[in-house]
């Protein structure tokens, strides 16, 4: 990302984007005001944070909301902070998860950098669901799609980060075989899921290998 992203945070002090990724960096970019997904994408980076362990906030990464929507300002930004970090569910340095807004311009100076499109519809938008995760410097690392996540998919990533390395498949691979349970309050194994990948993964590759052993009648001449 850019190193010139000039922003605000919640309390209206100017900040320079850069100067809070000195290590791994977690973005959410959302528009404050949304009703619908972007609460509950931060709802669920909360409550993934509450359950990480071998990773601290501060030490080792932070956390940021970025309002994409101009309009927005440092007051919706420190209304709506404090919802998040009490459904983290445990203490969290309050200042190791900003929350800003800023000026079209400077907006899209990040959103371009990392690939986020987004577009107004009428007093909402349309736009991906997904955290960005930077490694220290600005490299963007790792995309996390949808609005619940795994505590150690997102240890995984900030580790990765810290490293500097690009996302790997992993991450895909355990949102396939992992879904949270609201009512038990938990991940949970897709084992109806897996074992039905399985079998058919295997008999397709069974047929495969029928149809490529088996025997040809040759001609004669």
């Amino acid at each position: 990302i850019p190193s010139d992203i000039l922003l605000r945070d919640e309390n209206g002090n100017p900040v320079n984007l850069s100067s809070f990724i000195d290590r791994p960096a977690i973005i959410a970019p959302v528009y404050l005001h949304c009703s619908h997904t972007c609460p509950l994408l931060l709802t669920g980076l909360a409550r993934a944070l509450g359950k990480v362990e071998l990773v601290q906030p501060g030490r080792d990464y932070r956390v940021i909301t970025l309002s994409f929507d101009e309009t927005e300002g440092p007051e919706i930004a420190r209304e709506k902070k404090p919802n998040y970090i009490t459904a983290i569910g445990q203490p969290f340095p309050e200042n190791e998860w900003k929350f800003l807004t800023g000026d079209n311009a400077n907006i899209r100076k990040f959103t371009d950098a990392v690939g986020f499109t987004f577009q107004r519809d009428g007093e909402d938008f349309s736009h991906p669901i997904a955290l960005i995760v930077l490694a220290p410097g600005g490299k963007v690392v790792r995309y996390l799609e949808g609005v619940t996540f795994l505590p150690f998919q997102v240890t995984m990533a900030i580790t990765e980060a810290a490293q500097g390395k690009v996302s790997s498949p992993t991450g895909r691979v355990l949102t396939y075989c992992f879904s949270y349970d609201p009512l038990k309050k938990s991940y949970v194994f897709n084992i109806l899921k897996v074992v039905g990948t399985v079998m058919i993964v295997t008999l397709v590759s069974f047929f495969i290998f029928l149809m490529v052993t088996s025997p040809r009648k040759g001609k004669k001449y």
